[in-house]
């Protein structure tokens, strides 16, 4: 039998794989994003499932939307049976989900119904969750709410960044697939409803998630530099960029959110927080490359004298946060 696999992130790169070299299945196609603008020249650029389908020779559809009834036309004549979602990115028709006799099948990146929505990954780091995972679920009009066959747990730790978890994901996604596919496909696999009670949503990440609110704890400061891949805090002006930095005790230090309570080559960057204090180990200027701390701070000087300027974050998760931590 032949799938269509949909997707435009590198998570799914290991369901793909699997797809196309099991002997169990073949691939008769990628469905993907089109090229996007990337990086500081915008140059027109493509997602990483894409570019895996062109490396390995397997047929490429980027319709610029979610797919029209001619596109699926389209699969129909590559001889695609069947069909399997991971972070493609759009809601789909129901000439998608009606494709074929087969149920339309979705890998979504957590432990359903937690953490539905866009992003899943960077939400279950920021929030600093302990665990999250991978469901196998069959798609229904709405947001990640079909019902589940089968689900995997994956522990996350202390030093994951979105791209290691995403890593473990993508990993774990193909292992419930090879377990769970022929019997999702036969009907010898019951699927089971998903609490709605218990849902968790959420949302697509901007580049306002970036910005520091040293009013907050500092170890959830830390997750979210882990999840977004930096922070961002003003200076004089200047947005400068967290690359990592850590959660340290400052028990006895008094002052003001943001700060600077450090800035020295020996002793680093360490900026006052609402629970602690944020030991920042890579920084980078406006227009240079980033840098660890104590070499920055080798040929930068803060002025320590006023507080860092913190910026309210908006939520990035709505429901019941309580039930998964």
């Amino acid at each position: 039998m032949r799938a269509a696999l949909f997707a435009s992130d590198a998570v799914a790169l290991d369901v793909a794989e699997y797809l196309r070299s099991s002997g169990e299945w073949e691939l008769a196609c990628v469905v993907s994003n089109p090229d996007r603008p990337k990086g500081r020249g915008q140059k027109m650029s493509p997602n990483a499932a894409s570019e895996w389908a062109l490396k390995n020779g397997v047929e490429l559809l980027r319709p610029p939307k979610t797919p029209s009834p001619e596109d699926m036309e389209r699969l129909r004549g590559l001889g695609a049976d069947f069909i399997i979602v991971m972070a493609y990115g759009h809601i789909l028709k129901s000439c998608v989900l009606e494709y074929s006799e087969y149920p339309c099948l979705n890998l979504h990146a957590s432990l359903l119904p937690d953490l539905r929505g866009a992003s899943p990954i960077e939400t279950a780091i920021a929030l600093g969750r302990r665990r999250t995972g991978v469901s196998l679920m069959r798609i229904s009009p709405g947001m990640d709410e079909g019902d589940v066959c089968a689900a995997k747990e994956i522990l996350i730790d202390g030093f994951d960044t979105s791209a290691t978890l995403r890593a473990k994901i993508g990993k774990a996604a193909a292992e419930v697939l090879k377990d769970n596919l022929r019997g999702a496909l036969d009907g010898k696999i019951k699927f089971l409803p998903q609490d709605a009670s218990c849902a968790t949503y959420t949302r697509k990440l901007d580049k306002s998630d970036l910005l520091v609110d040293f009013n907050t704890d500092a170890i959830r400061i830390c997750d979210r530099i882990r999840a977004f891949g930096c922070g961002i805090f003003e200076y004089k002006n200047m947005r400068m960029k967290i690359g990592s930095a850590r959660a340290v005790d400052c028990a006895g230090v008094a002052g003001e959110c943001g700060k600077i309570i450090c800035a020295s080559a020996e002793g680093g960057l360490k900026i006052l927080c609402a629970n602690g204090a944020i030991d920042v180990l890579k920084i980078q200027k406006p227009c240079a490359k980033m840098m660890d701390a104590a070499d920055f701070l080798s040929g930068f000087s803060f002025d320590v004298s006023e507080p860092l300027k913190s910026f309210k974050n908006r939520s990035i998760l709505s429901g019941p946060e309580k039930i998964f931590l």
